[in-house]
């Protein structure tokens, strides 16, 4: 395994440290501030989005590739390697479910689960100190006709996932209530056509009169927090997405609620880098769903890129920490799913620690007096600062993984754990 030196990584981020007190950063305070904010992980990549209810016959709205070893097969096992990827991240830890991932001790339809069939994971949560974020999961079951939920054609339908959407909220006010942490429950819909439609306004009225019943119950927002989250196509919906953002902005403007953008959700020239300082004016909450996408919604693993590093940079130049929820949504069961996990945490922690660290009033006060040219010279150089020495610091005070030594405690959970299921 290689060693960690760790007298060596207090020496580099000394020399880190003088490096960044002369732009006036102090980099304690960085890490400090670093550790109160939260990112909240998507539980399904531990299992390929199966959930525990083991449909039969029912077609997935995710395209899940792969077949590596070691999948989760329950919730003890899924939470157990929840807190081994946690364990290998310095990040402030939230953890995001789907509604398929409740327990129930007998077999419970989907729109029939409630906050009890939790239990394991409320405890759990609240004994780790994680936070829960919530989704009810509109895919993947037979009640999905013709891949409609909430703007189905059939009302027999839609009342079926209505109900599942006013649970879900229930669920979400009773997390929030016992962890004291506001739950962001998130809407989701894969509802659309592959082809060009004939009555796009009829399917928007269906799910807007859907939402309307959902939202009607109205819960403190000191415990849940509502956000839509739109997408531009999927596979089977090329041509028609009912749930599209214009769609979710205008209804959550209306109605007093948020929007969920997930980076992978756009065309791959949008960037959502812009689209926060855009909306954020109108809405009062808002979710980042973070991912990778090559060349359309695939969902990759997260890694260190200018993607996440310019959305991170924006998050803190505009101050949107306290507004913005932040989640990683991807899964690739190609690989390690621990390890994809861990990650995806790692480059998002990397992303936001460089931000944090970004002196960047000196580019407010270049903006300020026109000064377009140092602008863009001090922001390439600010490229370069030591940022690593302060990971490698905050990796060790958190009591995680310096460099890569968890490449090695991952190979050896692999072989000793996962591999044995």
């Amino acid at each position: 395994m290689i060693q960690t030196d760790n007298e060596q990584i207090a020496q580099m981020y000394e020399a880190a440290k003088k490096t960044y007190k002369q732009f006036g950063i102090d980099t304690d305070a960085v890490m400090k501030q670093f550790q109160e904010i939260p990112i909240s992980l998507h539980c399904w990549q531990g299992d390929d989005v199966r959930g525990f209810e083991n449909q039969t016959g029912a077609v997935s709205q995710n395209v899940v590739t792969g077949s590596y070893r070691g999948a989760a097969q329950n919730g003890d096992q899924l939470r157990q390697d929840i807190d081994k990827s946690f364990s290998m991240s310095p990040c402030k830890h939230r953890v995001n479910l789907h509604s398929i991932y409740a327990e129930p001790s007998v077999k419970t339809e989907r729109n029939e689960v409630r906050f009890e069939h939790f239990e394991k994971w409320a405890l759990w949560a609240k004994r780790n100190n994680y936070g829960i974020d919530f989704n009810a999961s509109f895919f993947t079951h037979a009640m999905m006709k013709n891949g409609f939920s909430l703007a189905s054609p059939d009302k027999s339908v839609r009342d079926y996932w209505i109900r599942a959407g006013i649970g879900a909220r229930e669920i979400s006010n009773e997390f929030g209530k016992f962890l004291g942490t506001p739950c962001i429950n998130n809407i989701w819909v894969p509802d659309g056509l592959k082809d060009i439609p004939a009555r796009r306004l009829d399917y928007r009225n269906w799910l807007k009169d859907s939402l309307d019943q959902i939202f009607d119950q109205k819960y403190e927002k000191a415990n849940v927090i509502d956000v839509l989250e739109g997408k531009l196509f999927g596979i089977g919906t090329e041509s028609f997405t009912v749930g599209s953002h214009e769609f979710y902005l205008g209804y959550a403007v209306k109605n007093g609620c948020g929007v969920c953008m997930d980076t992978g959700h756009y065309h791959p020239t949008e960037s959502v880098v812009d689209k926060l300082s855009s909306v954020s004016p109108f809405l009062d909450h808002m979710l980042l769903h973070i991912s990778r996408g090559i060349r359309w919604d695939s969902d990759h693993v997260l890694i260190q890129g200018d993607d996440v590093s310019n959305l991170m940079h924006e998050m803190k130049r505009s101050g949107l920490f306290s507004k913005v929820g932040m989640g990683l949504d991807y899964f690739d069961a190609s690989i390690n799913r621990v390890a994809a996990w861990t990650i995806g945490l790692r480059a998002y922690g990397k992303a936001l620690l460089a931000a944090l660290l970004e002196p960047t009033q000196m580019l407010f006060d270049a903006e300020e007096n026109e000064d377009f040219t140092l602008r863009l010279a001090l922001m390439e150089e600010f490229k370069n600062l030591p940022i690593n020495p302060a990971w490698d610091m905050l990796c060790l005070n958190s009591g995680v993984p310096v460099g890569m030594t968890w490449i090695e405690i991952l190979k050896q959970y692999e072989q000793e754990v996962q591999f044995t299921r």
